[in-house]
């Protein structure tokens, strides 16, 4: 008899390590194939600086005090780089396509012991299937890292909830502790409500309310506080930011007095079955068949249906609300909807459909987020560019010595031309497509009015500014990025990146 798709990905001839190897082409084929880009600019100028100064306890962006995140995420990339002897896009994308590994792991675990291997299995085959999970599992951000690690702290608590050993406690505050140096304390109490749902719902609170694990909390709470308090100690006092300050303002005030990403109620409404992508079609159905099962729902189904309300209930009620908050929701609604497609009458016509959406969107995201982004950024872009200029301005003397003026090109041309951190970025204030006559830039950057004379600086901007800057820098000559495929084809060559060199 022939054997479906669901059967080979989470049936009777599934196994787990088909999951992991499908997991690890998804995520680390041609990962870093792209060019910086969104956010990933701050993770890069942080650990450029910190691995340029050697100074790797106090975060700066653009020359500038930035602790509004914890010191974790930049170490993980800082050491890589450090491991392989280099910061590359790769080294920095590959903590969070780590942390993507371990949350399908994670979620594979959690399912096995909230019900049985099917439920893990399809529950991971569905997250590595599911479009955002993918696209931030591939960029260098500390969202992935704090999906991860609350996701593999439920994983461990209902693998050990009914072992209440020290060690076990321990381990499972540590993983809340790292977590929280990764992006914030949302992890930890993320992992806290779903955790505390389990416990009220099953009544196990004395199992658990014991004098040693108020003792396993210490070993956590010395790993948390240390980063935090060598920054402030070590060679802290020309630095402007307290870190548990920052962490007080971006998570309990922004939570209850937010000061900006002050999006809409209904926010989550909309961005929760965006971000579930494609299994919302199934996502939907179980909510809508949700009254009519609840009486013959077991009590670990029910758990996941009121993990999904109760942390959907808890990003909304916060004021500070923004599109990617939603994604630590993410596995808790792939579970319950996972749960759905494994249960009732209509089982094998689910099981049928879910089995080839999996493959289909497996094969389409591979191609769109490995092989099409590869192809998206050959033939050009900015390690090209930076490597013609230094190769072209090193026969007239060597890159060291030369300095390096940014007028207003994108941010992430420090990264590419190895220069100083510390060098001054002369932005645009404004629109800058304002900005359109030779005076209106010579009114932006006055100094550029004595540029001619000099003959030791290279002026790097953006080709939108070109035809103004060569009527004021005539002794320069001009070169220009080569466009990447993709923006052959869209023709956006607007911020292209441009060098003028002294003649």
């Amino acid at each position: 008899m022939r054997r479906t798709c669901s059967e080979w990905l989470w049936g009777k001839s599934a196994k787990f390590s088909y999951l992991l190897i499908a997991s690890a082409v998804m995520l680390f084929a041609f990962l870093g194939s792209r060019e910086i880009w969104t956010q990933e600019h701050r993770w890069t100028d942080i650990v450029y600086a910190m691995l340029y100064h050697h100074d790797y306890l106090h975060p700066r962006l653009n020359g500038v005090d930035y602790y509004d995140k914890p010191l974790l995420s930049y170490w993980l990339i800082a050491g890589l780089a450090k491991l392989v002897g280099g910061l590359t896009t790769w080294v920095m994308r590959l903590p969070s396509a780590l942390a993507g590994l371990l949350a399908i792991g994670s979620i594979y675990h959690l399912g096995t012991h909230l019900k049985n291997r099917h439920l893990g299995l399809l529950s991971g085959w569905m997250l590595i299937t599911t479009f955002y999970f993918i696209f931030w599992a591939r960029i260098s951000s500390a969202d992935m890292l704090n999906l991860a690690g609350t996701l593999f702290a439920v994983a461990w608590y209902f693998a050990k909830k009914s072992q209440t050993s020290f060690l076990d406690y321990v381990i499972f505050f540590l993983i809340l502790a790292v977590t929280a140096l990764c992006k914030g304390l949302v992890g930890p109490v993320v992992a806290g409500l779903v955790i505390f749902l389990d416990v009220l719902m099953n009544r196990s609170w004395k199992q658990h309310l014991k004098l040693r694990i108020f003792f396993a909390l210490i070993p956590a709470a010395i790993v948390y506080m240390l980063p935090f308090l060598a920054s402030a100690h070590v060679d802290g006092n020309q630095y402007g930011e307290n870190g548990l300050v920052l962490v007080y303002r971006e998570n309990i005030v922004r939570y209850f007095q937010p000061f900006d990403h002050k999006g809409p109620l209904y926010t989550y409404f909309i961005f929760l079955p965006v971000y579930l992508l494609p299994w919302t079609l199934f996502f939907i159905p179980a909510l809508i068949t949700l009254k009519s099962r609840w009486k013959t729902m077991s009590s670990n189904s029910k758990w996941m249906v009121w993990s999904v309300a109760l942390l959907f209930l808890f990003f909304t009620l916060s004021g500070s609300r923004r599109n990617y908050y939603v994604l630590p929701i993410v596995p808790f609604a792939i579970l319950f909807t996972a749960d759905w497609i494994l249960a009732g009458a209509e089982t094998l016509k689910r099981n049928r459909w879910a089995g080839r959406m999996a493959m289909t969107f497996f094969v389409l995201f591979f191609i769109s987020f490995d092989l099409g982004q590869w192809i998206y950024y050959s033939g050009g872009g900015m390690d090209v560019f930076a490597r013609t200029l230094r190769e072209q301005t090193q026969t007239i003397k060597p890159w060291s010595e030369w300095d390096v003026v940014m007028l207003d090109p994108e941010s992430k041309i420090r990264f590419y031309l190895n220069v100083s951190p510390d060098v001054k970025n002369y932005s645009i204030d404004g629109d800058q497509r304002a900005q359109q006559t030779t005076k209106s830039l010579l009114t932006a950057w006055p100094f550029l009015r004595e540029a001619n004379r000099k003959k030791n600086n290279i002026f790097i901007s953006r080709r939108q500014y070109e035809k103004q800057l060569k009527n004021i820098l005539t002794n320069y000559r001009v070169i220009e990025a080569l466009p990447t495929y993709g923006e052959r084809i869209f023709k956006d060559y607007s911020n292209l990146t441009i060098a003028f060199v002294p003649i």
